[in-house]
């Protein structure tokens, strides 16, 4: 990279932080007009807003209210997990009005000193809730109290205080020969996502909890649609690569960091920049391979990810592991041939080729990274059904997911060279080889049948501490170096027998009652009752970390008691019977759990399409018995 590019890269960075620097100071939700209510009851402040101050019978108007909680308390919010809490409620109370609608945030999971083993639902900070209220067709003319209150109970990390109910209502004109409606407070609306031509159709505007707070709840809960008609394309490509960051969090990611440690890890030539231009590379092929995966599946509309269903793909991955791995090994150098290495500018570019090629299909194991934004970005591009607006939007989500795969690659690739001994680094070298293997291992997990798979992980870890304890011909000079090296070998030696243990103690823990997939069981058994289908495949981990982490869960296991529990395994995508349900669910990737209520209507609102822990399970489920009840 040239100091002129490196220097114009900081420039369009600094654009960036520019842009965003303007637009949150719209975006962020401030509200500078003056409230049609106020009530302030420490620590919780209350503003009400209403779209219309005069309005005929028979229509309708919103009324925005916005909650100011102070620093370091909270309140419940209106769906608490625990039967005994005081839900956060806002309340119509006797008049010429009715309550179409309210819309209340989803509450923030957290942890307090007094429920330090189980987390509350609650709002902090900032929250906005929505309500659609309608007047009477016979309402008397004239001046008229709408009487809203909020009933809520602030807690603090220590105690709670007394639950409150604070007066919010505000003065409106019913006015049955005035028909058309009188909007105020745009400015307010128009920050929390409501544009001008709602308002101008309806005279009411919509509102949508934490959907329409901004900028940054545009990211947190987003649809490509929305965000790219409100704030355009070049604000949605800096979201793609914020977005794509966020998938660094998610368990998918799990097996490319010991590919990336390793693969660095065993390179032994090159200086610092050198390193870094490698890694760039890297990661750029990561989002060339990620970007290609994302825009065929949104085209085509298969499962993102499906791919690794695929043996001969799983096959080749696990061969380029081992390949790099032997290599690091010092079986043999990979090297370009001569004439192609001329032609790129001499011997130092070697290393370039193969950063390209394990980045590349490093984008392809990175597939099954998925999240609600994803899905909502496949249903988009499919309705484009522009491939090069598909290819750029998923490159540039690729980019994002990759950049924190080059400052890895980067500091991999220092390790053998700290400290400069020989003997360290051959020794660094092979021992970053072995994490190559293990990735390779890995890929043929869903290929090789378990009660083969399990021995042979088991004699890899033994083999591998026997070999870097006592083997490994490096000199061990130095006691330090000795005691590495036994150390090493007590840690693969200490896996193993993690790894042989028994897992009864697991097996034997709480339990769902999963069964099969079929329309037949649903027709006998679903009637009346609430249903729940698992989509998964055998080569998802957000799947595997569900069923391990949030689906054990004894409260959400005994909750899952009322319900019909169903598993769909999407494995082989290409048979009849797993095309027929994609189509039918609308399915875009795994894991998809599908929540049915008790009337046979599926609660969109609640579809799951990543991993979620088991108190965000176990909020869904309640939400759909409560519905039901």
């Amino acid at each position: 990279m040239t100091e002129n590019n490196f220097i114009k890269s900081l420039k369009l960075c600094a654009l960036a932080v520019v842009a965003l620097a303007a637009l949150l100071n719209n975006a962020m939700g401030l509200d500078t007009a003056e409230p049609d209510a106020y009530s302030s009851d420490d620590p919780v402040t209350v503003k009400a807003y209403s779209s219309s101050i005069k309005i005929a019978g028979d229509e309708e108007f919103e009324v925005a209210i916005h909650l100011s909680i102070d620093e370091k308390w909270h309140i419940n919010s209106n769906a608490p997990l625990q039967d005994e809490l005081i839900p956060t409620e806002v309340n119509l109370g006797e008049s010429p009005f009715s309550l179409e609608r309210i819309e209340y945030p989803d509450g923030e999971l957290l942890s307090f000193a007094f429920s330090p083993d189980e987390k509350l639902s609650v709002y902090g900070g900032d929250t906005w809730i929505s309500l659609l209220i309608k007047t009477d067709a016979g309402a008397v003319e004239g001046e008229v109290v709408v009487p809203l209150s909020l009933r809520s109970q602030a807690c603090n990390d220590r105690f709670c205080l007394a639950p409150e109910t604070q007066d919010i209502s505000f003065t409106m004109t019913i006015d049955h020969t005035d028909r058309t409606a009188d909007i105020r407070h745009k400015s307010v609306f128009d920050a929390h996502g409501i544009s001008d031509s709602e308002i101008a159709e309806s005279g009411t505007v919509r509102l949508e909890g934490e959907r329409a707070t901004g900028f940054w709840a545009g990211l947190k809960n987003f649809d490509a649609t929305e965000f790219i008609e409100k704030y355009g394309y070049i604000l949605a490509y800096i979201a793609m690569y914020i977005l794509g960051l966020g998938l660094t969090l998610t368990p998918c990611v799990y097996p490319i960091i010991p590919i990336t440690i390793g693969y660095f890890g065993s390179q032994s030539q090159g200086s610092w920049g050198r390193k870094f231009t490698a890694a760039v590379i890297y990661g750029i092929g990561i989002a060339v391979s990620y970007a290609t995966v994302g825009t065929i599946a949104a085209l085509s509309g298969s499962l993102m990810g499906a791919a690794l269903q695929n043996i001969w793909i799983l096959i080749g991955l696990a061969a380029l592991c081992t390949v790099m791995g032997l290599n690091a090994f010092g079986l043999y150098e990979l090297r370009l041939p001569g004439w192609l290495v001329n032609l790129a500018g001499g011997g130092s570019r070697r290393g370039y080729t193969g950063a390209a090629i394990m980045g590349l299909t490093m984008g392809i194991a990175s597939a099954p990274c998925l999240a609600a934004f994803i899905i909502s970005l496949l249903a988009f591009i499919g309705q484009k059904g522009d491939p090069i607006l598909g290819f750029s939007m998923f490159l540039v989500l690729g980019l994002g997911l990759a950049t924190p795969f080059i400052l890895l690659g980067t500091f991999s690739g220092m390790v053998n060279r700290i400290p400069r001994s020989g003997a360290w680094m051959v020794y660094a070298k092979k021992l970053m080889g072995s994490l190559l293997f293990a990735a390779a291992l890995y890929f043929l997990n869903t290929i090789i049948p378990y009660r083969y798979f399990s021995p042979l992980v088991l004699i890899g870890l033994v083999a591998a501490g026997l070999y870097f304890g006592f083997f490994e011909n490096s000199p061990a000079r130095s006691i330090i170096f000795k005691t590495v090296r036994l150390a090493i070998a007590a840690i693969f030696i200490g896996i193993a027998f993690w790894w042989g243990m028994p897992a009864g103690d697991i097996s034997s823990g709480p339990k769902i009652d999963w069964e099969p997939y079929s329309e037949e069981l649903i027709e006998q058994r679903g009637s009346g009752i609430p249903i729940v289908i698992d989509f998964y495949a055998d080569w998802c981990i957000p799947c595997k970390e569900l069923d391990k982490l949030s689906f054990s869960d004894p409260r959400v296991v005994d909750t899952s008691r009322d319900f019909l529990m169903l598993k769909s395994d999407l494995t082989r995508e290409n048979s009849a019977q797993v095309k027929e349900l994609i189509s039918e669910f609308g399915i875009r990737g795994v894991p998809t759990i599908v929540f049915i209520g008790a009337d046979g209507e599926e609660r969109k609102d609640l579809r799951m399409v990543q991993f979620e822990d088991a108190d965000e399970v176990l909020a869904r489920l309640k939400m759909v018995v409560e519905k039901g009840s």
